[in-house]
């Protein structure tokens, strides 16, 4: 009679304690486990790797691993053959391409009612693209392509998030499957940027979704028409739209926003939207946001590259400048607002309500060209100013009873913030004056607008604010730092511009915001003055001033450090012996920006929605 015999099964470093019978006679499974320890030992199985070696490890791991390994399914097309690079053999030999293989899979195996989130991106070729366009035929392998998506939405009961970024477009089939899924919550859609005759279709709506975020739309390129979607999807919370940002380069205002919105308006009826974004958008204003759109739900709204700025001149020209001068609503429960413009109109909407938790002016953004002309034309003069390299002396150095009055020079293409005046003031110890080097009246603009800023937040927002993100354009005094310390107690991540003489403030500021988590010093636009000073001088030596004196100043809950480009890590506290005595010491590394991709302040800083 042959011997059967048992082994532990090992995920990883996980012993899951279950026998697997490998004899020629299969016996009964020992699961020594409880059932519900084992779905929690498997919910911190995040590698689809680990997860499918637990599916062949045991029929119980089988059963239960399976729901979570094809929970999440992402099938990448490329429009080339890729080559391994261990043994230089071709991805798919001997069969078709793993994107086709996967979508194979979907719709003949059982697994398409374990899937919930489903995503098909990359590229796609498309072959006799213009002889199909003039015939009026859409090419066979996008029409094959869109059969089998649709033929595999159709066997997937429990899909909730659905995501389309395929560089072709999507057909009316696999649009009427997903209004088909009553799951169907979350839905992103990548429109074709080809300027080729396509089949358009009037989007159904879908009752259960609450997410809908639309990519690369561009009115010349046969979009499809969303605006049936918009007004039948009465659980519509969260709206994301991206134009394409060809029309904003062209300066051509193709975009009408009554084709995306006119049913809503005609309709008189208005969304309950709870998140908005919108990028790219160029347009005529229309007055028609304020009728679809209830102010009292919104919660986050989010703006990029679109209009209302105070750089938009050159761009609208020729266009219409009322966004700038328009009025919306008050905002009660408004909770995070993001964007990478400012202008007097936004200033004043910051006044129009209170509880404000997370403000986010997106970095990295030139003014118009007037005022960069005008600021590249006096960097040599403020240059010969001297600028003060040694960053993290500033910050560290002990020895600073009066090292803030010393060195009062700003960064080449600073706003000062502070108080412009050709004699410096003593009424105040944290006060400095400054004297800006013959800035055009582009720059007095702005840095009026940042006081203007500053004080809204101060009055109507300081004890909600927990994350702010200001523009690197606006050198902060200490005067500036020392108000934003007193009326913002409970900020947990803030990211903003100095006068470089004032790190030394900021040291002394910091432990008076017990809540801080993570502080980014900003590079001017124009100017990199503190991340080349950092890059010169190597992340080293900067680990080792903050390690020194770090665990002395009382930050408990820093733990991130950013100046300019450069990231540094402060580790939690750890108990070390120094000459016999017992001490609490955290200590400082180098981390690269990947580390803090998860950090509001750094993740917020982007051009994308």
């Amino acid at each position: 009679m042959p011997t059967a015999y048992h082994t532990s099964t090992m995920i990883g470093n996980i012993d899951f304690g279950i026998d697997s019978n490998d004899g020629e006679e299969p016996g009964p499974e020992r699961a020594p486990l409880p059932l519900h320890l084992l779905a929690m030992i498997i919910s911190y199985l995040d590698n689809p790797a680990d997860l499918a070696r637990a599916c062949r490890t045991s029929r119980i791991l089988h059963y239960m691993c399976l729901p979570t390994l094809y929970a999440d399914v992402s099938l990448h097309s490329y429009d080339y053959i890729r080559y391994s690079e261990v043994d230089n053999r071709p991805e798919g030999s001997g069969g078709a391409s793993p994107f086709f293989m996967g979508l194979n899979a979907v719709v003949t195996r059982n697994i398409a009612g374990y899937i919930k989130k489903f995503k098909v991106w990359g590229q796609w070729k498309e072959h006799d693209l213009e002889e199909c366009a003039r015939v009026g035929r859409v090419p066979d392998s996008s029409m094959m392509l869109n059969l089998l998506v649709r033929a595999a939405v159709d066997r997937m009961p429990a899909l909730e998030i659905f995501s389309w970024e395929l560089d072709t477009k999507m057909l009316p089939n696999v649009w009427q499957g997903l209004a088909q899924r009553q799951t169907l919550s979350s839905l992103k859609v990548k429109f074709a940027s080809l300027r080729l005759p396509r089949l358009t279709t009037l989007v159904p709506p879908m009752q259960s979704l609450k997410s809908l975020h639309i990519t690369n739309i561009d009115p010349l390129c046969y979009p499809d028409n969303i605006s049936s979607l918009l007004l039948g999807s009465k659980k519509l919370e969260n709206l994301k739209l991206h134009w394409s940002p060809r029309m904003r380069e062209a300066r051509e205002p193709s975009v009408n926003l009554h084709s995306y919105f006119g049913r809503i308006t005609t309709a008189n009826y208005k969304m309950p939207l709870k998140h908005i974004a919108f990028q790219n958008l160029f347009a005529f204003n229309e007055d028609i946001f304020e009728q679809i759109i209830d102010p009292n739900l919104i919660e986050s709204f989010t703006m990029i590259s679109s209009m209302g700025g105070t750089d938009d001149t050159a761009d609208i020209a020729f266009m219409d400048v009322s966004w700038k001068y328009a009025r919306p609503e008050a905002t009660p429960n408004l909770k995070m607002l993001r964007g990478d413009k400012v202008s007097k109109m936004h200033c004043n909407m910051m006044g129009k309500f209170k509880g404000l938790k997370s403000y986010y002016l997106i970095t990295g953004r030139k003014l118009n060209d007037c005022y960069q002309s005008t600021s590249a034309k006096s960097n040599s003069t403020r240059a010969s100013n001297g600028i003060h390299t040694g960053i993290m002396d500033s910050i560290t150095n002990s020895d600073s009873s009066g090292g803030s009055n010393s060195g009062t020079s700003n960064s080449p293409g600073s706003t000062p913030l502070s108080t412009i005046s050709t004699t410096s003031s003593t009424s105040c110890p944290m006060q400095i004056a400054s004297t800006p080097f013959a800035p055009p009246s582009a720059s007095n603009a702005l840095s009026q607008l940042g006081k203007d800023y500053l004080e809204n937040i101060y009055k109507y927002h300081g004890a909600s604010l927990h994350h702010l993100l200001l523009m690197p354009q606006w050198r902060l005094s200490s005067e500036d730092l020392a108000r934003l310390v007193r009326n913002c107690p409970n900020l947990e991540q803030v990211g903003l511009g100095l006068e470089v003489a004032n790190f030394n403030m900021l040291r002394l500021l910091i432990p008076f915001l017990p809540k801080l988590y993570a502080i980014r010093i900003l590079d001017n636009v124009d100017d990199s003055t503190l991340t080349d000073s950092i890059s010169k001088q190597g992340p080293d030596y900067h680990e080792e001033k903050m390690d020194n004196d770090i665990w002395k100043l009382g930050f408990d809950t820093l733990r991130w450090v950013g100046l300019g480009d450069h990231v540094f890590e402060i580790s939690s506290a750890q108990t070390v012996i120094a000459n016999g005595v017992v001490q609490s010491q955290k200590t400082v590394r180098s981390a690269p920006l990947d580390a803090v991709k998860d950090v509001e302040i750094w993740s917020m800083d982007r051009l994308e929605i």
